[in-house]
């Protein structure tokens, strides 16, 4: 068992990791990497599987199939759907640590790979993924907010959803999210 993901990380460590046996440097260092690498995110999402639901992380953008697989666990959620341009406040759900915002109204049925960028109101930057799942049929993007995210990022968020084709890039959406209740 010593397969590694794109960043060197083992089968063992990723199952460590779920199975909360990592010191918290480690930790995070795993749970960080889930949010700036995608095939990191799903080897996570593999290994938390094996080890039985995944239920210290979740990929920050997920698939509708990801979804339906964490209601089938029972996970206690909200589901803040959105259109471009929209600006929302969402609560979590009493309880529970997921809040999913679907970013819809997307035409995404000719696109190669799509990008996630998170902003302040005001501009300024606090991550960007690459090559995120998407919905291309629905024209969706998912993100699973966690609970624990209050600890990273401030509670109002803007997501840019960035389309490209052919290796040009353009953001085609902007959502806002004002988190009212992180941890």
């Amino acid at each position: 068992m010593t397969e590694r993901c794109a960043h060197g990380v083992t089968a063992e460590s990723w199952i460590d990791f779920f199975a909360g046996e990592l010191d918290e440097e480690a930790g995070e260092s795993l749970e960080q990497l889930l949010f700036e690498c995608s095939d990191c995110a799903a080897e996570a999402e593999r290994w938390g599987a094996v080890v039985g639901g995944a239920s210290v992380a979740i990929p920050p953008v997920i698939t509708n199939e990801a979804l339906r697989a964490l209601e089938g666990r029972g996970e206690l959620m909200s589901e803040n759907p959105m259109q471009p341009g929209e600006h929302r406040q969402a609560a979590f759900p009493e309880g529970g640590r997921l809040l999913i915002h679907r970013l819809a109204g997307l035409d995404l049925t000719h696109v190669d790979r799509v990008n996630l960028a998170l902003s302040t109101p005001e501009g300024a930057p606090l991550t960007r993924f690459k090559d995120v799942p998407f919905e291309r049929n629905t024209g969706e993007v998912i993100v699973a907010c966690q609970r624990h995210f209050g600890e990273l990022f401030p509670r109002h968020i803007v997501f840019e959803v960035e389309r490209c084709v052919v290796g040009e890039g353009e953001v085609i959406a902007t959502y806002s999210v004002d988190h009212v209740d992180w941890s």
